[in-house]
């Protein structure tokens, strides 16, 4: 297979396991043949080869449920292309329940499968041992079904991308290691390897578990640690079905498949180890782990009993091998921070065989097209921060990314290691009235208040969790008296300099030519009119703006600033995020609160919605925002971390007059739910446009500086495509709301939710949803019409779709309850038919 390395390719992909050979078979499918690819060894030899070969759709993200199901496509066409059979059987697979609270959550991704036209049923006991008949019945709930699953042969599906992708003219080079990436003024150029140098246009690190350490050296964080992973094939057994569905028991901890007349089983460990903490050895090469029985045995016992078989059936093949977890549990999946042409596909949490086609496919159309085919934000590079690429962080949250696999995959839930990284001036004082801590990029920040005698931790479930009655109280105070709430992780992004006014009015929808002392929700919008970002820019001087961001995408955010400053401009870029801690506070004894602290005058006509003022509370200097992301009056305030405490003690003292109440995110997520408020990464992203989201409102595009992706943005406005953003409501009030449940239009899936709460002054779960228009048919008024439905645990429950939010429609409520709007406000208060707003504010990301 191979030849000379040439001198020069247009792209060089590293590593030759299942996704560098899927990155080379979509570039030359898509017409770029220009492509070689190296592997250090042989084909397959890392990680790939020892794949259990798994192909299941029943995913829990947008992306990897796409990529999973086009992979099941290709498998089936790819051999009369290319002549080389994958291996693939299409078995089907059943996923078992053996409480309510995993059938809940098998019932919600069939549901979410069902959003892509993926078959699944629900099976009864009895119809799943007729289906699985060594199966141990005992306790099994039911099962959810999904006929188009099944097994692939990961060498021969990796051989027959590889065998396409040369058919077309890639290069497939063996036994070539690469040394480093080339890099010249932050932009990839190509590869040294140990035969020579290959200059190049695009270098793609598909390099696997050694992809972090490759990537190390040249400043590109590849947030991944190969962890052991077993499995185990028994010996023959008589008169097998060949045709047994893949078996999977998450409760034990097991997955089981028929193998040429054997069973292979393996685990989702509920201990699991790092491996190659010292490195990688060199000679590493189809090689396995030792087998440590200590390891396996609690999840071994399950899964004796669950398929009794095995304890008199011998055990041919104890196999241990390394496989690539990522920190989060998201793919690592695009360019390179830092450096231009320089792409990442990796992390992949074991599950590189079912996704590795459709994620090759998504890297391939980036690289050609120059952007992202879908929303793949999630798995975005940028999320990750410098300390969540080290060792010592990787070497403890990675493995929990493995033990989790198999896991519950509650809403909301907490990462248990590496905790207590980032903490606000705020955190004890908050820890010692009851405080129980989420934790996002590091911070930990309140996600709710435990009243006294309550234990501050999560109790999970997919209905209604420990917190939901204190979370209600939250919420009550929010909308009727006043609440606060530890906003110190919020981004903020000082741009400086003479330049710095044009700079924004060129990156930014909104007019940022304001008057010192303005605030203004904004959007940043890419050149194919899709929204980047949204945030809020406060101009401080006539050369400072504060870029304020959710802490989840602060860092993209940054990055997005930073890359768009042209040669020449004077603008500087400082990330002040811990400089200052912040607390927010709403409701509509919120003025009387700080009239109480503060001697400042918080009238509306001299401290008006979307403004800032410099004044003190007790003996401490700091300057506010009259922001609200409740819905109600509320400001945002800003202190040194030096006087931060004793300003959370002023308010707190002065608060018994009015009610204050502490609230975290459970409740704040709820609140700007139930108002319309958006969150980017949750409710749109960068291939959403502002007329689907209804923040036409934010854009000026006849502003003197035009903003970036403006005509692309006038041109999708004038076309009037969809998805478009609703507001819905549950008429039923038991159900809970989380995301991604199918919303169905006449019993037709229409749309998703894209975030869910319940709302206390509702009564019911409310949450925002992507609609689109029935066929034939275009526009928001057409997507909002008929009868709608959401599907929950398989049930249909009817809900209201509104264009408009159904708390405060006409934001009376943020924008003043004290007297009569100016006339220069009056006209920004006057919001469009959809009044949604930004998310900045930290609504926490969820990893579902």
């Amino acid at each position: 297979m191979n030849s000379q390395p040439p001198s020069h390719t247009q792209v060089v992909i590293i590593g030759g396991g299942i996704h560098g050979c899927s990155v080379a078979y979509h570039l030359t499918k898509q017409g770029l043949t220009d492509v070689v690819l190296l592997e250090r060894k042989q084909l397959t030899s890392g990680t790939t080869w020892h794949a259990a070969g798994l192909v299941g759709q029943l995913q829990g993200s947008h992306s990897t449920t796409a990529f999973a199901k086009y992979g099941i496509e290709l498998l089936q066409e790819i051999e009369a292309e290319t002549g080389q059979n994958p291996g693939y059987w299409r078995s089907g697979s059943i996923s078992i329940a053996v409480n309510d609270e995993r059938m809940a959550e098998l019932k919600r991704k069939a549901d979410f499968a069902s959003f892509f036209g993926i078959e699944a049923h629900y099976l009864t006991n009895s119809e799943i041992s007729e289906r699985w008949p060594l199966m141990n019945p005992e306790g099994v709930l039911g099962g959810i079904h999904m006929p188009s699953d099944g097994s692939a042969n990961p060498v021969d599906l990796t051989t027959a991308l590889a065998k396409g992708a040369r058919m077309r003219g890639a290069k497939i080079l063996e036994n070539i290691k690469v040394e480093e990436v080339l890099t010249r003024n932050n932009k990839a150029i190509g590869v040294r390897t140990d035969q020579g140098t290959i200059s190049a246009d695009v270098v793609v690190n598909c390099g696997g578990m050694w992809a972090r350490e490759l990537g190390r050296q040249n400043g590109v964080g590849v947030p991944l640690h190969a962890c052991e992973h077993y499995y185990l094939v028994t010996e023959a057994i008589d008169n097998l079905p060949s045709d047994l569905p893949v078996l999977r028991s998450y409760c034990d901890g097991t997955y089981w498949k028929e193998d040429a007349g054997k069973l292979l089983f393996g685990f989702a460990h509920f201990q699991a180890r790092p491996w190659g903490m010292e490195g990688i050895p060199e000679s590493f090469e189809f090689d396995s782990l030792p087998f440590i029985e200590d390891d396996v045995m609690e999840v071994l016992e399950l899964a004796m009993n669950r398929v009794p078989l095995l304890q008199e059936t011998g055990i041919r093949t104890f196999f241990n091998g390394p496989e690539s977890y990522s920190f989060d549990g998201r793919f690592i999946l695009g360019q390179a921070p830092d450096i231009r042409n320089y792409f990442v596909l990796a992390g992949v949490n074991s599950t590189g065989i079912q996704s590795g086609s459709g994620a090759g496919r998504a890297l391939a159309q980036w690289i050609i097209d120059g952007h992202p085919p879908m929303d793949l934000s999630e798995m975005d590079p940028k999320r990750c921060e410098e300390f969540q690429a080290r060792d010592p962080y990787l070497q403890k949250r990675c493995p929990e990314t493995l033990v989790l696999t198999y896991a519950m995959h509650w809403p909301n839930r907490q990462r248990e290691t590496v905790r207590n990284l980032r903490r606000t001036p705020f955190y004890h004082p908050m820890k010692a009235r009851g405080a129980c801590f989420a934790e996002a990029q590091g911070w930990e920040r309140p996600g709710w208040f435990a009243p006294e005698g309550v234990e501050p931790k999560y109790d999970y479930s997919f209905g209604r969790q420990n917190w939901f009655d204190h979370v209600q109280e939250e919420q009550k105070a929010a909308r009727q008296c006043v609440a606060m709430i530890d906003y110190t992780m919020l981004g903020k992004l000082m741009v400086e300099g003479k330049d710095a006014e044009s700079f924004l009015q060129r990156v930014c929808t909104n007019n940022m030519a304001m008057a010192n002392g303005r605030v203004a929700y904004t959007l940043m919008l890419n050149e194919r009119g899709g929204i980047e970002s949204d945030v809020t820019v406060a101009r401080h001087d006539d050369d400072s703006f504060m870029v304020m961001s959710s802490i989840s995408h602060t860092r993209r955010d940054y990055l997005h600033l930073r890359d768009n400053i042209q040669p020449g401009e004077d603008v500087r870029l400082r990330d002040v995020t811990p400089s200052y801690g912040v607390l927010g506070i709403m409701g509509p004894k919120s003025r009387d609160l700080l009239r109480a602290v503060s001697d400042a005058d918080l009238s509306n006509e001299t401290f008006p919605f979307n403004s800032l003022r410099h004044f003190h509370i007790g003996h401490a200097k700091v300057f506010a925002q009259r922001l609200s992301y409740s819905g109600e009056l509320g400001w945002e305030i800003f202190i040194t971390p030096d006087f931060a405490e004793h300003v959370f003690e002023v308010l707190a003292d002065a608060g018994k007059a009015f009610d204050l109440r502490l609230i975290g995110g459970e409740a704040l997520n709820a609140l700007r739910i139930e108002k319309g408020f958006v969150h980017w990464g949750h409710d749109m992203a960068y291939t959403e446009s502002p007329h689907q989201i209804g923040l036409d409102f934010a854009c000026k595009p006849n502003k003197e500086i035009p903003f970036i992706g403006r005509d692309a943005y006038l041109a999708r406005r004038a076309e009037n495509k969809g998805p478009f953003l609703f507001f819905l409501r549950l008429r039923d009030p038991e159900p809970l709301l989380h995301h991604n449940e199918p919303v169905l239009r006449g019993g037709k899936v229409a749309g998703y939710v894209t975030a869910g709460a319940w709302a206390w002054e509702q009564g019911a779960a409310v949450g925002l949803c992507l609609l689109n228009a029935p066929a034939g048919e275009t526009g928001r008024d057409a997507a909002g019409k008929g009868q709608f439905t959401v599907l929950v645990e398989g049930r249909e429950i009817e809900a209201d779709i509104s264009l408009s939010p159904f708390y405060d429609p006409d934001s009376k409520r943020m924008l003043d309850r004290e007297g009569q709007l100016p006339a220069s406000e009056a006209k920004n208060s006057t919001l469009p038919q959809a009044p949604v707003m930004s998310a900045q504010k930290q609504a926490e990301d969820r990893v579902k």
